[in-house]
């Protein structure tokens, strides 16, 4: 049994253009479906079209070179032969904007399902199901239904015939609060106006950055400065985790030729770099490889925090061990961040009061005017006690009642 998706993408602007192509974030909607579709494990998707222009075409080829086989149909006899008889296929409306959470609910094995929410000002672009609930924007059909559709005579919207029948056949209705729309966290994008709306709010609803007082306080609220310029462009989030890997690689080559001012200077630069990849995972269609890259570079940077000692004794005369309190002390500032971290994952709802917890930033920030005037034995001794008081502090505040 596969997972293939059938997205619309044959409704135009008013300027005549597609509306599936219409950028958000400096990315087509299309793209965003597609990178949406494979994080729940669909690999081939059928684009239903009236006509394929060339601007189509460019995206489908972007999409092919994702990995994922894309087909054109303009009729459900084009994709009888796409389709196994277990095969489960996902419906995406044409211009729809939603979450990998709602993508995964759809995708879940089992029966029929369609995405339902209420009828209200908000959710007018969706189509109507009855007569208190509009379609979400996304369902998973079966084979049947499709074949069902092929043999019917006369000329039928794809699409919306599929929504049908699947209603008409009792499919499961998962239910999402209109509020979602209202939020931009789901829409279907009729004109380029909406999607400048959506983009402004998604924005402004970008959270500050999640654990750790470096990135809360300072990093993220100076990348959510540069949002607007940072998602204009599909190229900073092709190329940003490769500058940021770079940048990380540099602190270990800066710190193993004894310049460790300037290692930890880099050090927050690839802060910021890890932070903007944070960032823009909220949008880009690229976000659960970039989320599988930070990972990386974050692990790379806290081991580095560790070592970062080490490094410099291999620069410094005789290669000597660099003192007790810098050598012992390093990897258990690395560890104390580590822990946070592991706590913090463990709270659940409980994810209050996060900025104040310990995290790497902080550390290369408070490193950085200590190795330049001379006093860096000291700051590591300082680090870890209060990164130790920083987590006493979040424990005991988070523990607390909220008062909501």
């Amino acid at each position: 049994m596969a997972l293939i998706a059938l997205v619309g993408a044959s409704e135009t602007l008013p300027d005549g253009s597609l509306r599936a192509l219409v950028t958000v974030a400096g990315e087509t909607l299309f793209e965003r479906q597609a990178a949406r579709l494979a994080d729940v494990g669909v690999t081939h998707i059928a684009v239903a079209v009236a006509a394929v222009p060339a601007d189509l075409l460019a995206t489908c080829d972007r999409v092919r070179r994702r990995g994922m086989k894309v087909t054109p149909v303009r009729a459900a006899a084009d994709l009888i032969p796409l389709v196994e008889p277990d095969d489960r296929i996902i419906l995406v409306a044409d211009g729809l904007r939603a979450g990998g959470t709602h993508y995964a609910a759809i995708a879940k094995p089992g029966s029929p399902a369609i995405l339902v929410t209420g009828d209200t000002v908000l959710t007018q672009g969706f189509e109507r199901i009855d007569a208190t609930r509009r379609w979400g924007g996304l369902a998973s059909i079966s084979q049947p239904m499709v074949a069902e559709l092929a043999a019917m005579p006369g000329e039928w919207d794809m699409m919306l015939t599929l929504l049908r029948l699947a209603v008409q056949s009792g499919a499961r209705r998962l239910y999402c609060e209109p509020a979602l729309f209202e939020q931009g966290e789901i829409a279907i994008v009729t004109d380029r106006p909406t999607a400048a709306l959506i983009e402004q709010s998604s924005l402004q609803q970008v959270e500050y950055g999640g654990m750790g007082l470096g990135r809360s306080a300072i990093m993220m609220p100076l990348i959510r400065l540069a949002g607007p310029l940072l998602v204009k462009s599909p190229n900073t989030a092709r190329y940003l985790p490769h500058v940021t890997a770079l940048l990380w690689i540099g602190v270990a080559a800066l710190a193993a030729s004894g310049l460790a001012a300037a290692g930890a200077l880099v050090a927050i630069l690839g802060g910021f770099g890890l932070t903007a990849m944070r960032f823009l995972s909220a949008f880009r269609a690229e976000s659960a490889a970039q989320d599988r890259a930070r990972d990386i570079i974050r692990t790379f940077a806290w081991v580095l925090l560790g070592v970062f000692p080490w490094l410099l004794a291999l620069a410094g005369p005789g290669h000597r061990m660099p003192l007790f309190s810098e050598a012992a002390l390093a990897p258990c500032l690395a560890a104390t961040i580590l822990l946070a971290r592991a706590l913090y994952e463990d709270s659940g709802e409980r994810r209050r009061f996060h900025w104040l917890l310990p995290d790497a930033d902080q550390a290369w920030i408070m490193l950085v005017p200590a190795l330049i005037f001379g006093f860096a034995p000291l700051m590591f001794a300082i680090l870890p006690l209060l990164a130790l008081f920083q987590i006493l502090l979040w424990l005991r505040l988070a523990r607390r009642p909220d008062p909501r």
